[in-house]
Order: C-alpha cells, then structure tokens, then sequence
C-alpha cells in the first residue's frame, strides 16, 4: 500500500460541499455512482447529516475525502474529519460570505493552527465580489486570506480564473486563451502581491527577495504557499461553480498539491478511530486513520486506552464512495473496520500497549434533553438495543435514566439534532418514540432540627404489630444522608434497628412537600418502646417512615433545585443581550473572558431556566453563540416559586 492523505470538506449548509466533492471524484477519474447523502434521514431533508468518506488514487497517493455537515448542531462530525485532516478546505458561499459554520469550521481548523485552504462557491452569481467576501473573511476570523486565483467574468458569465502564481487567465471553453483582460490588470497586480507578501513570509530568503523588489518565480512561489499552508500561517482561497463543474479541477490539482504530507509514517502500525457508523449491511464499523506503519488483516492491535486486543478481521477501503475489501491499509490512508464491536470514537490502536493517545479536538458536550417514551409495547421491547447502537456511534448523543425523575433522558445538541436521532431510530429500528420536556430533578431538605414521636399499632386478631420510635433529624451540609443510632438501654432491642434505617430511608426517598427524594439529612432514633410478642422489623419501619413525616413539617423544609455552571460563548457585539438575558433567567453572572472578537460568559442558572436554551440563544445571537454546561449544585428554590412547584407536582401526581 502507499501512502495516504486526507483532506475534510467542512463549511456552512448549502454552501456546495457535497456537490464540490462529487464534481471532484468525477474529475478524478471516479466512474462509478456517488452516493454521500445516503441516509433516508438526509434524502428526506436534502442535506448532509453524517461524516461521509470517498477516496481517489493520484500520482500513487491515495486521497480521501471527508464530506462534513453544515447545520451547527452537527458540529461533532465536522470535528471528527477535521481531528484526522490533512488539510481542511473550508467551503464559503461566494455571494453569502462567511455564515455561522464558517466561523465553528474556522475555529477548529485554521483558527487553531492547522492546515487551511478555502473554496469560493457559487462564482456564477453576478452579485460575488472577491474583495469583499476576503474582507470579510480577514474581519470575522481574524486572518489574512489569500487569494490564488481571480474570478474572469465575461458578458456576465464566469467563464475562468487568473491564476495569480503565474500571472496568466485560465478559461474554462478555451485553454488556449492566457491572456488576462485588461479591466483585470490592476486588480492581478494588487492581489499578486498581496499573495507573493505572505507566503514570502514563509521562507527567509523569499522575504529578502520580496523586501529588495527581486523577482519570484512561479516554482518559488508554489513552493514557499504549500510550506505557509502546512504550518498553518498560509490560508489561500480559490475559486468556482461545484454544480456544472467550473473551477474544480483546478481546485483538485491546487489541493494536491497544497496537503501537507503527514509525519513519518515509518515503524510499527498506529491508528486513530475517529468515527463510528452502523452499515445496514456490514453492521458497525470503525473508520480509521492510519498515523504509522501497516494495518493488515489477520493481524491484531491494542487499544491503549483500555488495553484491549482488537483482532484485524473485515477492513474496507474506499473507491469513490463505494467500500472495497482489502488486505491492508498503508500510513496516512483511511479505512473502515468491521467487527469490532467495542471500540469508541477517539480510540488510539497501536501495536503494542503503552505510548500516547493520538489528540482529537474534543467535543462539545450535549446540551439540549428530551424526555423518550415508546409508543407501544413493541417499541419498549426494541428501545433499548436500538437507542445503545446509536447512541454510543455519537459523541454528542447521550441516553440516561434521570435517577431523581425515573425518566429516560435524550441529551444532544439541539432540537434539530435530537429529531434527526429519533427519526432514525423509526427508520432503521422501527422504534417509534414520543418526545417531551422532561421534568426538572428537584430535591427536598430542611433548614432546622426537629423531633417526633410515632407509636405503630395495630391489632386485628392474632398477633398484632407494635413499634415505638422517637427520633430527630437535623440539617447536614456535607453528605446527602447519615443515620445515626442512639438508643441507650434496651428501649427498641438492636434487631429492629435495621428497620427503623429502611423506615427513615424510605420517608427520605418519598418526601413531603412534593415528594422529592430528600437530601442533606442527619436522622438519630434516640428512643422508643418495643412489645415481646407483637414488635417486628416491619412494625419499627412503619413507625419511623411515619415519624419522619411528623417531624419533618416540623423542620422548616424546602424545595432544592440543579443549578447549571455554564459557559456561553458569542461574538463580542451579543454580550450585552446575553448577560441580560441570563438575568433574566435568575442566573448569577460569574465573570466574562473576551479573547478578540468572542466573549465567554461565565455564569450560574436553575437548570428549569435553560432546559431550552440551545434554542433561545440561536435566537438571541443570530445562530453565532455556543454553549457549554454542566451540573454544579442544589439550591433552594425562592418563595414564591415553591408553592408553584409544589401545585405541578400534585398535578403530576394526578
């Protein structure tokens, strides 16, 4: 095998990823059909919703593509192709600009040093204009982007590029025609130079030729851009119209050239799982990126993290978008592997146990939940398997049993995101689901000590039951529950201690006031009165479960609620609306970070106040703001919200 590279296509929706990386494989020599948005999920809504791979031989380097979403509560396949990139090429819509993907691709490919070039789309549409869309590009994501080539529109049509490398036109009808319009000449000037600036700025002796006026070469030029891009410090920009083909296979020949090639790949195998996908056919499997060495089949590697033997067993190559069996995968190239079953995304395999994690750009974590219920009897039987094959292929999805509420939770990045899920569990699983808000954990306490006394008797022929307890329950600050004895003497014999425990553990568990579980309690049995024939372990329960009741409306009890730390992060010109605005959601503000054009507003919210804030923030900020947050503490909920509390929960009940 050869070696490989990768290169991630990543960018707003509807900027024309998919339709760029299908006009590339067919530039490239790919025969065959090319199917990306396979998905019945993605057909339905026209858009891309998963990693996609493809990959194409050239010049005995294989290239794959990697085809990302665009909607922002995506953003975790956008990460996982970028993590394994050799090159990201973000994909801007030529007449629209930069769009809120723009900005999230941005930040976690060029933003955070890697290798980054851009494509400009839709160059038929007479209202683009180059300088203002790299203007813009420079303000927003706060670099200097270069441009490579110079859109030549004539009698109103795109009908080439100017190549600024070499100073000559390349139509598109006619190859033969070099020569570059004269309305252009001082726009190539203007903009040749600002391409020969920076990427002089890669290489010291091309500075000092630049700095003296001293020509550079094409070759000198080409060379000093691929070293600029693989560094980090050089964003060129091209050119063209994915739908009919325009400007692609320069695009094509520009990025060959321009993707850095990966480290070393020499030595023993290593591998990075970076996604993970149910087949319909093939069944789950797990893409790799190969880092070192070899990967064969009928070989075995480790996980390093678990230590875990994973056998080498069904590895799939890609041609176009079709996977092919093969036998081995060489360094730099992407594969998928079958049956193995148990590993997870960001997984590292190498030959041996031992040796560093490869460093994936780490994901956002789930923000936005909906409470799941099956629709019939059917669906509970299915629910469960289903919801763990899909679940643990996302690192953004998230299925828990809330232990407060008893509910299933679905926790991922928004609305959009988690109908996507559920829809996908009907089509493929046949498991339909009802979705609905969940219900907020609260949690009950007191604020002072009380006693009480509970006498349990009763007598219905036969033996009877009998049970004393007195007891006190007090606040505790550092633990959710203790139970103490403290019986002196013989009043309640030790063996119906453990019962007077469970009786109190049960009264916890109910509550009183809404019936919530009950937190932050010491109980003491102190006393009590026991009868030789009628007493038992289950009459000792009855008579603490109901001594608690007495004594606790006694103890000035209230209702707790989760309090959330969250982070939220927007362009600096949303501050002011978003700090407002979490006033207004009884959150305490903790401290704002600028760092350039964004702020990271620290603050403190009840949980009840942003169950669906992955919502209302894209409407505060025009879809640019995220968040991150995650549970910090109980609180007590203010006056006059608790008696509405205590009203929905008797509802509830009802």
């Amino acid at each position: 095998m050869g070696q490989g590279k990768t290169v991630c296509l990543a960018g707003h929706m509807a900027t024309g990823k998919t339709a760029t990386l299908t006009a590339w494989l067919k530039q490239a020599g790919i025969r065959d059909e090319i199917v990306l948005d396979a998905s019945q999920e993605e057909k339905e809504r026209g858009h891309t919703l998963d990693l996609r791979c493809a990959a194409y031989e050239s010049s005995g380097t294989r290239f794959t593509l990697l085809d990302t979403p665009g909607g922002d509560e995506f953003s975790e396949e956008m990460i996982k192709a970028v993590s394994v990139a050799d090159l990201t090429l973000l994909v801007v819509h030529g007449e629209k600009g930069v769009e809120v993907a723009t900005e999230r691709a941005w930040e976690i490919s060029g933003g955070g040093g890697r290798s980054t070039a851009v494509f400009l789309t839709h160059l038929d549409s007479e209202n683009v204009d180059l300088a203002k869309v790299v203007a813009e590009m420079d303000d927003r994501l706060g670099a200097k982007f270069v441009p490579l080539q110079l859109p030549i529109r004539e009698e109103g049509a795109f009908t080439g590029v100017v190549d600024l490398a070499s100073g000559q036109a390349v139509r598109f009808a006619d190859k033969s025609n070099k020569d570059v319009p004269a309305e252009l000449a001082d726009d190539v000037e203007t903009w040749r130079a600002r391409l020969l600036e920076e990427v002089s700025a890669a290489d010291d002796e091309l500075m000092m030729k630049f700095l003296e006026d001293e020509e550079i070469t094409q070759d000198e030029t080409v060379a000093a851009l691929a070293t600029g891009v693989a560094d980090g410090k050089v964003f060129p920009v091209l050119c063209g119209v994915p739908s009919d083909g325009k400007g692609i296979d320069l695009l094509r020949k520009a990025v060959e050239g321009l993707t850095p090639t990966p480290d070393d790949g020499g030595g023993a195998a290593r591998a990075i799982v970076f996604n993970l996908d149910n087949d319909p056919y093939l069944g789950r499997l797990s893409y790799l990126r190969v880092l070192a060495g070899t990967v064969q089949e009928g070989k075995a590697l480790v996980d390093i993290g678990t230590e875990r033997k994973v056998e080498i067993r069904d590895l799939y190559a890609f041609d176009g978008t079709k996977q092919k069996r093969v036998s081995e995968a060489g360094w730099g190239e992407v594969v998928a592997l079958g049956k193995a079953e148990e590993l997870t995304i960001g997984a590292t395999l190498a030959a041996a146990a031992g040796g560093e994690a490869y460093a994936m750009i780490p994901f956002p974590k789930p923000v936005y939940s909906r409470t799941i219920v099956p629709k019939s009897q059917s669906d509970v039987e299915k629910m469960s398997a289903a919801l763990k094959e899909l679940s643990t292929a996302k690192a953004t999805v998230d299925v828990v049993r809330d232990p407060v509420t008893k509910e299933q939770i679905l926790w991922g990045m928004g609305d959009v995101h988690l109908g996507v899920f559920v829809e996908r569990l009907k089509n493929r699983y046949n498991v339909a689901l009802d979705t609905h808000r969940p219900r907020i954990p609260y949690k009950e306490t007191i604020r002072k000590k009380a006693e009480a006394k509970y006498r349990h008797k009763k007598q219905t022929g036969g033996r009877g039951q009998f049970g004393e307890v007195v007891l006190r329950i007090e606040p505790l600050a550092d633990e959710e529950f203790r139970f103490i004895d403290e019986i002196k003497g013989a009043s309640i014999p030790g063996q119906y201690i453990p019962g007077v425990e469970k009786g109190v553990i049960e009264a916890m568990e109910a509550g009183n006031l809404a019936h919530y579980p009950v937190t932050n309690v010491a109980a003491a049995v102190f006393d009590g009165s026991f009868h030789p024939v009628d007493s038992s372990e289950l009459a000792f329960k009855l008579a603490a479960r109901n001594a608690v009741r007495a004594a606790y409306d006694d103890a000035s009890p209230v209702i707790l609620e989760p309090v959330m730390a969250i982070d939220v992060r927007i362009p600096e010109e949303h501050t002011g609306e978003v700090v407002s605005d979490l006033n207004g959601r009884r959150g305490r503000i903790l401290g704002m970070d600028p760092e350039g054009r964004v702020t990271t507003v620290r603050a403190e919210v009840p949980l009840a106040e942003v169950q669906s804030y992955a919502l209302d923030l894209k409407s505060l900020t025009q879809a640019r703001g995220t968040f991150q947050m995650q549970f910090l503490k109980y609180q007590a909920v203010p006056g006059n919200l608790q008696e509405k509390v205590i009203a929905e929960a008797a509802r509830d009940e009802e």
